[in-house]
């Protein structure tokens, strides 16, 4: 799994010290969530976390509970470039929820994929 981070990002320090990351496929029924996460609604740091039900998976990168398809991955290396670092991760657990649609990002919104 390869995910990339601003340096800037509350994750990016955190990620790189417990070499771990969860990579969540969220749901339509997620879109506020995903506002919350990426600052939109102008949410910052664990505060992100309040909304949801979290758990541990296996490397203790909190993964979302009801989420389509979650990846838990240990950081097997990291790449620094510009403004990001590129960590690529080995996936080491994961789970997956049938019957779900996953909700993408396209033209600046949040939407179901058939909707685009």
């Amino acid at each position: 799994m390869l995910v990339c981070v601003n340096r800037s990002a509350g994750a990016h320090d955190i990620i790189l010290s417990s070499g771990s990351f969860c990579w969540n496929i969220l749901g339509v029924e997620h879109r506020d969530l995903a506002l919350k996460f990426s600052g939109q609604d102008g949410s910052k740091g664990d505060i992100r976390f309040g909304d949801g039900l979290w758990c541990d998976l296996k490397t203790g990168a909190p993964s979302l509970v009801g989420a389509v398809c979650s990846f838990d991955c240990r950081v097997v290396n990291a790449y620094s470039d510009s403004s990001h670092t590129i960590f690529t991760g080995e996936v080491v657990a994961q789970t997956t929820r049938a019957g779900c649609e996953s909700l993408v990002y396209i033209d600046g919104c949040f939407a179901a994929p058939k909707a685009v």
